[in-house]
């Protein structure tokens, strides 16, 4: 593949190809190690989760090769089962790690990056890799997905995992080993199935927001697999005239210059931050400003006579608000984005975990009814002084006459340095806590932050499987 006549994969390819784990700093390695932690602890939450039950159930049937470790199960899947496994676990709950504000140079928002781990984990376990590259191999993710962003419009109808049909075969591709010619093919057959309308997270949210990104993760996998033997696939998707241009379609022509740039100094991995709730990005702050409300009124919500909700002046923020799905939602997929429910329930409760979510809260009368008097505002202030992290403002006053004023500006978790030990640690433990005994959690901390010096991912697999004995195993009854 020589030649200045080369497309968009094609560059991108030979980028990839040349990645040197030793390409990235001892900072961004630290804070994929924390990501990574993070992760897991999203996927050990969700074990009881109805859709990732579901799915788990259904690649058990399909049976295959047992090759690659799945999240808190004794049995092994092949490796494009395991990451669809895993990518549902990890983000049933939207509770791993997002990407913070604007893209400064395309304007799009939001994401989870993190979402593509689960290939990162396959395909090192596959491939017999050390824990160093498998590090790498999670960061060059990182940066691919950055790159995705600086291609999409900020309003783009396409969802943003579609960056991951680029990011997942070219992970599991440099896992693999394949050289330049096959890596581009790899990127080209998943690429072409990855486009993603985001009518999957607005509207009639159903299970597809959540196994979205680990479908097209799987074929990823499956794409690098294909390619290392020989399929092809079409290397001119940027450039064709019915190809992805349309997705892809912030700066297309400079697609080749963005995708297979030379590695940065500073990986994309410092955008990312750590979720305290378990609810969508743009949610964070406004939870957190109901839980401190609920402090503030000593949880009688009863006194309160209004109550005004201002939100970022932001068009992402502006259409959020008008979704009916979201407004009124009627799944757990719906009622984990709508600001509404996720306000009425945080200030009633004074807290959003999982147990939010049970019963189906979004249906209680009492919630409903608050949700009802909340006078939902966008702020173009609040916008300026903070709007890349969705900042949000309370403003009550009770029958009494008295204000209760709340102003929340970066959510809890959020740390401009990128993750943060001690968050990360703390909520791995928490949310953990219901699946894996103490010891079990402190051998999965052990295996990952030491994961850069481990010759092979053995450890951190045997880690991440079920314990053999109940006393590393905590079931929460039904």
């Amino acid at each position: 593949m020589s030649g200045s006549g080369r497309g968009a994969i094609e560059r991108m390819a030979a980028w990839v190809a040349g990645v040197r784990r030793e390409d990235f700093s001892r900072s961004a390695i630290e804070q994929a190690k924390l990501v990574l932690l993070d992760t897991i602890g999203c996927g050990f939450a969700a074990l009881d989760d109805e859709s990732a039950r579901a799915v788990l159930e259904t690649l058990a049937t399909l049976g295959g090769r047992p090759q690659c470790t799945v999240l808190g199960q004794e049995r092994k899947m092949s490796a494009p089962s395991a990451v669809l496994a895993n990518g549902t676990l990890i983000r049933v709950l939207d509770l791993n790690d997002y990407v913070v504000g604007a893209h400064p140079r395309s304007g799009a928002r939001g994401g989870h990056p993190s979402d593509n781990i689960p290939i990162a984990l396959a395909t090192a376990e596959l491939a017999h890799a050390s824990g160093r590259d498998l590090i790498a191999a999670i960061l060059l993710g990182y940066e691919i997905y950055g790159r995705g962003k600086a291609l999409m419009q900020a309003d783009s109808i396409w969802d943003g995992i579609t960056i991951s049909g680029l990011a997942a075969p070219a992970m599991a591709g440099w896992l693999l080993r394949l050289d330049e010619e096959k890596l581009a093919h790899a990127i080209a057959l998943s690429a072409a199935r990855a486009p993603t309308p985001v009518a999957v997270r607005e509207g009639g949210i159903s299970a597809a927001k959540s196994i979205a990104n680990a479908l097209i993760a799987q074929n990823g996998v499956q794409a690098a697999l294909l390619a290392a033997h020989g399929v092809t696939g079409p290397l001119d998707l940027f450039e064709a005239e019915r190809g992805l241009k349309a997705v892809f379609a912030h700066e297309s022509a400079a697609a080749g210059d963005i995708l297979g740039a030379p590695t940065p100094a500073e990986n994309f991995i410092t955008r990312a931050a750590i979720k305290a709730h378990p609810c969508f990005a743009g949610a964070q702050c406004a939870v957190a400003a109901a839980i401190a409300l609920h402090r503030l009124i000593n949880g009688d919500v009863d006194q309160l006579a209004s109550i005004r909700v201002r939100l970022a002046d932001l068009p992402i923020v502006r259409r959020q608000l008008a979704d009916p799905g979201r407004v009124t939602p009627r799944s757990r997929e719906a009622a984990d984005h709508s600001l509404q429910f996720l306000i009425a329930v945080a200030l009633i409760d004074g807290t959003l975990g999982l147990a939010q979510f049970e019963n189906e809260q979004w249906n209680d009368p009492k919630v409903r009814a608050l949700m009802a008097r909340l006078q939902m505002t966008t702020d173009t202030d609040l916008a300026r002084r903070a709007g890349e992290v969705y900042p949000c403002a309370l403003n009550a006053v009770d029958r009494d006459g008295r204000t209760h004023d709340v102003e929340i500006l970066a959510p809890p978790g959020f740390s401009p340095r990128g993750p943060d030990a001690g968050t990360v640690l703390e909520k791995f433990n928490r949310i953990s806590a219901d699946r894996l005994a103490p010891a079990a959690r402190e051998r999965v901390i052990e295996c990952v932050l030491g994961l850069d010096a481990a010759p092979s991912c053995d450890d951190l697999m045997q880690a991440l499987a079920a314990p053999s004995n109940s006393a590393g195993l905590i079931r929460r009854p039904r």
